[in-house]
């Protein structure tokens, strides 16, 4: 069973998690691997992080999300988090992480702040 769907939207890369316990398993790195190469090959990736299944992060699922986020930004890249659940909201913010991730409500936002600026 997959511990997340993949689907593109209009550029962006919609990842959405279907279990909490796979993000949040310290001994799941072939889900991290597999998380980091959708990414890899994608110039200035953009990806949208369906998190509405999590129910909790630990510390394992934290240190997937931040290592996701430094990956995607030495490509030029940009995430977003979406779909929160309150507990997992409260502990980025705890985290002071809420500062680190852009985090909106919705996917249609999402896509929208990662859409790229047109250059004029």
């Amino acid at each position: 069973m997959s511990l997340y769907t993949t689907r593109d939207e209009t550029g962006v890369l919609i990842v959405a998690f279907t279990d909490a316990s796979g993000l949040n398993d310290f001994r799941n790195t072939p889900m991290r691997d597999s998380l980091f190469e959708l990414v890899q090959d994608r110039p200035e990736p953009r990806a949208a992080l369906d998190m509405r299944k999590i129910d909790y992060l630990s510390s394992s699922g934290v240190a997937i999300l931040v290592g996701l986020k430094r990956k995607i930004e030495t490509q030029e890249g940009k995430i977003a988090l979406f779909g929160l659940q309150p507990p997992v909201h409260d502990l980025l913010k705890v985290m002071k992480l809420d500062r680190y991730f852009t985090i909106v409500d919705d996917e249609a936002q999402a896509v929208s702040q990662l859409q790229p600026t047109p250059s004029a």
